[in-house]
């Protein structure tokens, strides 16, 4: 009678073994097939001249960096922007249909002046939702952002 009890007991623990190999395995395969996305603001030394159709020549400063941190693709990659006070923003030097990005390649990076409207120019603090599609699914993030010291 003991025999059995120690052979179903190695039985158990064997099948918990096998258990717990298929399931950091699973989540391993998982994880390769995610894209991590973010975005950030990134300062230029020197400004960028940026030409707005229809409204004028503009200097960025700053550039809205949207990067994929993930081993794996990111697809249809989208930002939405507001302000402090909760108005949606709309960056200017984009083209029609240039968001949602197709495809936004493992540590790759999408850099857009920061040139937007309704524009305050004293306004520092910023939310950005980024949201994409990998082989692991539908992923969305927001983001904080803020600008550094304004000059007067």
């Amino acid at each position: 009678m003991s025999d059995w009890i120690g052979v179903a007991i190695a039985g158990l623990a064997l099948l918990l073994s096998g258990y717990t190999w298929f399931a950091q395995r699973r989540r391993q395969t998982l994880a390769d097939r995610r894209a991590d996305v973010t975005v950030a603001l990134h300062w230029l030394p020197v400004r960028a001249k940026v030409s707005i159709a229809g409204k004028g020549e503009y200097e960025a400063g700053y550039h809205l960096v949207v990067t994929n941190r993930g081993p794996s693709a990111a697809r249809d990659v989208d930002v939405l922007l507001i302000d402090s006070n909760g108005r949606s923003l709309t960056l200017l030097d984009l083209d029609p249909g240039e968001l949602p990005l197709t495809v936004l390649d493992a540590d790759g990076r999408y850099p857009i002046p920061w040139v937007y409207e309704p524009f305050t120019r004293h306004e520092r603090r910023f939310e950005a939702t980024v949201s994409w599609r990998d082989d692991a699914g539908k992923h969305q993030r927001r983001v904080p952002l803020r600008r550094g010291q304004l000059p007067n």
